[in-house]
């Protein structure tokens, strides 16, 4: 029985709609789409004959854990992790051929954002496990992180401008807090290694 649990941070997201950030609509719009893309983790993972362990609610977007992730070979688990930006590349390929409205619009940037956002080379995110588990395939996990964490700070870098424009422009923050975050998260992986 797969575990489902909202983290108690998640109580941030009800700031997107009582800030003007978001409509609430938009809102569940948008996790609606973080849902069907981590739905497309789990389809994959149960393809490859490996179940879920937990699904958690965190405030920038949910998290599938597999069970026995250690036995899903390299190739495998590159396969799991592109499955998710699959899914939100297909939903933004439909709500190309659907008549254009401002919901089709949104999901549209709903989808293309999940997307291009989940194929960085940063770890926790897709394109970043994608790197790791291509290079483990041939090389130690020691070599894999090295390589990760190359990648994230490189990526890290050049979107710190973008991500402070953001707020100071358009007044959103997300962007900023979602780099924060990954950027939190990379100097406590760096400090692993």
């Amino acid at each position: 029985m797969t575990k489902i649990k909202i983290h108690p941070s998640s109580v941030l997201l009800l700031l997107l709609p009582c800030f003007g950030v978001l409509s609430w609509l938009e809102t569940a719009l948008l996790w609606g789409c973080a849902a069907l893309h981590e739905l497309g983790h789990v389809i994959a993972y149960r393809i490859c004959g490996c179940g879920m362990e937990s699904i958690t609610v965190l405030p920038f977007g949910i998290c599938a854990v597999p069970k026995d992730a250690m036995k899903v070979p390299p190739r495998e688990e590159v396969f799991c992790a592109a499955a998710g930006p699959a899914v939100n590349l297909l939903l933004s390929a439909l709500m190309l051929a659907l008549p254009a409205s401002e919901t089709t619009a949104y999901l549209l940037y709903c989808n293309a954002t999940l997307l291009i956002g989940n194929l960085l080379p940063i770890l926790p995110l897709d394109g970043g496990r994608m790197v790791y588990y291509a290079l483990a395939r041939s090389r130690d996990a020691i070599a894999c992180e090295t390589v990760c964490l190359r990648c994230a700070v490189i990526v890290l870098s050049l979107l710190l401008y973008p991500a402070c424009a953001e707020l100071i422009t358009g007044k959103n923050p997300s962007f900023l807090l979602i780099w924060v975050y990954l950027a939190i998260f990379t100097a406590l992986r760096r400090g692993s290694i």
